[in-house]
């Protein structure tokens, strides 16, 4: 195998994204008909942006930046391979792993950094031979840091919701209707967004965000009723909704958890 091959190989991922400029491409789609490796490789990929493009988690932000992330792949890459000489390093291997793990997480960014040189710069191999210990230190702060990046997302996800569960109550006759009927078109499409990213904010929380369910699960529940209310509904439904929400001082609870997901 030739340099040529763990370049392209390097790009499968920006290809397979549809990411990758239009010379570059067609240089790999080239080497693709006579590689059985990369092609074998690229159909892999290609089946993982399709089944990724359908995962309401794109709605998700990256917990961390793509240069933390990077960061945070080269070290894993270090503590779990098997001791070898200089000579015996495979940056290939290396190369490859750090593309797949940043296209599955779809960080458009993280990819385009990832088609630099292969070449590592000095303060990169200095990041690799990092002791253990400062390694276990970078993995304690990026947990740290993407716990309070889930606060954030949760906090922000019940602000919006409680946007929503205010303005349907205000919501503007319908045209040409009956006048006991109003137009919540808008509040029952946001409010099925916002189902989509709670569903993928509580997927990958743990225990971080425990002490929010309870709010959060009211919250989808009365969410839930909004979206799916027809574009042009009866006021008397919107009232109901909006005593529900007032007798369970839901909009204050939202306010108390939120304050405590911003705590430090």
């Amino acid at each position: 195998m030739t340099f040529l091959h763990f370049r392209y190989r390097r790009q499968l991922g920006l290809l397979a994204a549809s990411t990758l400029d239009t010379l570059p491409a067609e240089w790999l789609r080239t080497h693709l008909k006579g590689c059985a490796s990369c092609e074998a490789e690229f159909a892999g990929l290609a089946l993982a942006v399709e089944a990724l493009r359908r995962d309401a988690a794109l709605d998700r932000p990256l917990p961390i930046s793509s240069e933390a992330l990077r960061t945070r792949v080269l070290a894993r890459i270090r503590t779990e391979s098997q001791p070898a000489s200089a000579r015996d390093w495979n940056p290939g291997l290396a190369l490859a792993s750090l593309g797949l793990v940043g296209f599955g997480l779809i960080a458009g960014a993280l990819a385009t950094r990832l088609s630099s040189p292969s070449t590592a710069p000095p303060a990169e191999v200095a990041r690799l031979q990092a002791p253990t210990e400062t390694q276990a230190n970078n993995a304690a702060f990026y947990e740290r840091l993407e716990k309070t990046q889930l606060r954030a997302n949760a906090a922000r996800y019940l602000a919006e919701a409680q946007d929503i569960l205010i303005q349907v109550t205000a919501a503007a006759d319908c045209p040409d209707s009956p006048q006991d009927s109003v137009d919540v078109r808008q509040e029952a499409q946001t409010s099925r967004t916002l189902l989509r990213r709670r569903a993928a904010l509580v997927s990958g929380s743990g225990e971080t965000l425990t002490a929010a369910r309870g709010v959060m699960e009211e919250v989808e529940g009365v969410l839930q009723q909004v979206a799916d209310l027809p574009q042009c509904t009866r006021r008397t439904d919107v009232d109901a909704i909006a005593r529900k929400v007032d007798r369970r001082n839901l909009l204050m609870k939202i306010d108390m958890v939120t304050q405590e997901l911003a705590a430090p």
